[in-house]
């Protein structure tokens, strides 16, 4: 309860843990009732119509219980996508000889997605409560949960109070040339595992139907089908496609951010 309340005040959300928690009980219970209604057209076995609907309920409770922590996560690889290039700008703007704070501003104002406007909203909090930039970073980096933002702004504050006499945005570039290596080696590693993943979609999306339907037409004159053809229509028109659905899911959660354009 602490960390979805931990996750929603970060996410900027006015509801608490409870009442989070409350709310996806009610959705669990709604898909309970609806996944029994269900299962009612196509079966009269009452229990294990009650006993898969109260696995699919459950499984949209600890669905809805982990958006939250979800959320952090898709919003610190948004952030972790635009930093390098927010770095350069930042290392561009102080070898000019443009004050820290004016540099930080402009990346406020700039288009860096999520890093900008929740550095906008940091310096802006810290504007009004009087406080100092290393304050207004720190707040930001325990807001946005992010392990790469939280180094990236230490070294950030270290350079703010310390300061040095010669290129001073030669740091932070070595910052965001460190960054951009590690994008290009997860995307190297993300080709190597889309390429299995490329082959397994095929698998289920074209051969494992077609020797499906091939049993179902082929093997249904000499053996006796486990399906009524109402439940062998359902498997190949909802069925398959749903598998296809979750399979091309969870390769997009597996892609990078900086990969999806």
């Amino acid at each position: 309860m602490r960390e979805i309340e931990e996750c929603l005040m970060c996410l900027g959300r006015k509801e608490s843990a409870e009442q989070y928690t409350t709310q996806s009980a009610k959705a669990a219970a709604v898909a309970f009732a609806l996944a029994f209604l269900a299962w009612s057209l196509f079966s009269r076995a009452i229990l294990e119509g009650v006993f898969v609907s109260a696995v699919f309920g459950g499984a949209v409770f600890i669905w809805r219980i982990g958006i939250p922590k979800s959320q952090m996560r898709l919003r610190a690889r948004k952030i972790e996508k635009d930093l390098p290039f927010a770095l350069m700008q930042l290392s561009v703007g102080l070898n000019i000889g443009v004050p820290f704070d004016a540099a930080l501003m402009a990346l406020a104002d700039g288009d860096y997605g999520e890093f900008s406007a929740l550095l906008k909203k940091s310096l802006c909090a810290s504007k009004h409560s009087a406080s100092s930039v290393p304050n207004a970073l720190m707040a930001m980096a325990l807001q946005a949960k992010s392990r790469q933002l939280m180094r990236t702004v230490s070294q950030l504050v270290s350079l703010y109070e310390q300061g040095t006499k010669k290129s001073p945005g030669e740091s932070v570039r070595r910052m965001a040339l460190e960054q951009l290596s590690r994008q290009k080696a997860q995307a190297k590693e993300f080709s190597g595992k889309l390429a299995v993943m490329s082959l397994a979609f095929i698998v289920i999306s074209a051969i494992v139907p077609a020797l499906f339907q091939a049993f179902m037409v082929v093997g249904g004159a000499f053996t006796e089908i486990p399906f009524t053809a109402l439940q062998a229509l359902g498997i190949v028109a909802l069925g398959f496609p749903l598998l296809d659905a979750i399979m091309l899911l969870y390769i997009r959660s597996l892609t990078p951010e900086f990969l999806k354009g």
